[in-house]
């Protein structure tokens, strides 16, 4: 029987709100036959991983030899603030996210239930940049290189940033706009000049920095099956067939069980594409 790679979940923040639909679902593959390779959790709530039930399954998951891999998503927004100068209202990002120091210091335990730093990867994802109906500009780049610094510290090597496009989202322009808020994009120029100063963060700290489906920069993969076998203790082969389901993305196949419609993600990104409860 094949040997698959579950991600849970690209759609809403699964180990945090809905650790028990992991449990059923990698549990119904696995009574089809299936050997899950890997189970890939994203997430941006790093002590979600160490809450009961979900703790305690993932470590017999990995007693069965399935190996773990997080994507942790660390923005630099949680619980941080856009005081708009609309009536000086407050603006929050990611409102029930935690801040990003806090999601920083669990990167050591999350090292301890994966087995292996490399099998973290760290999204900064996504990079926005926001003005508001009077010119104030707000972003999360100037975090950009501290997050990574930090991150290199504890031995995370890769990680991905994606920007928060105008006009990719319908339903996130109309929720910007509502709140007298416009989203800018990078241009072509800011597009070049961030993948050279990438290159050299690079350098500086020695980890490999992807952009996600980010128009004019490099291809990636998200979810590499090349990487994961070779981490995987067994280098247990796995597909790497690539769905292409985005222009840009190289992700090997893998088995979302976030559903559709997605459930709703109760961290309240005020970015978000999916469903979040805001």
């Amino acid at each position: 029987m094949q040997s698959i790679i579950i991600s849970a979940s690209r759609m809403t923040d699964m180990p945090a709100f809905y650790p028990n639909n992991i449990i059923r679902e990698t549990e119904k593959r696995k009574e089809k036959g299936f050997t899950i390779h890997t189970l890939l959790l994203w997430t941006k709530h790093p002590e979600s991983l160490f809450r009961e039930p979900l703790h305690s399954y993932l470590s017999e998951l990995k007693k069965e030899n399935t190996q773990l891999y997080i994507q942790l998503t660390i923005t630099g927004m949680g619980r941080d603030c856009f005081v708009s100068g609309f009536k000086t209202k407050k603006v929050y990002m990611e409102p029930c996210v935690p801040n990003y120091e806090e999601s920083i210091q669990m990167i050591d335990k999350v090292s301890e239930l994966t087995e292996n730093p490399l099998r973290i990867r760290l999204r900064i994802d996504p990079i926005i940049r926001l003005v508001d109906w009077s010119g104030q500009l707000y972003s999360n780049l100037g975090l950009f290189k501290p997050i990574v610094r930090e991150a290199s510290k504890k031995g995370i090597k890769n990680i991905t940033f994606s920007f928060l496009e105008n006009g990719m989202h319908a339903k996130v322009n109309k929720r910007f706009k509502e709140e007298h808020i416009e989203i800018f994009s990078p241009t072509n120029d800011e597009r070049e000049k961030m993948a050279l100063w990438v290159s050299q963060i690079e350098k500086e700290y020695s980890v490999q920095i992807s952009s996600c489906c980010v128009p004019q920069l490099k291809e990636s993969a998200c979810i590499d099956g090349n990487l994961l076998q070779q981490l995987h203790n067994h280098h247990l082969e796995v597909t790497k067939a690539q769905p292409r389901s985005r222009t840009l993305c190289g992700c090997s196949k893998s088995i979302d069980i976030g559903g559709w419609p997605p459930a709703a993600c109760n961290s309240g990104c005020l970015y978000c594409y999916s469903h979040p409860v805001i």
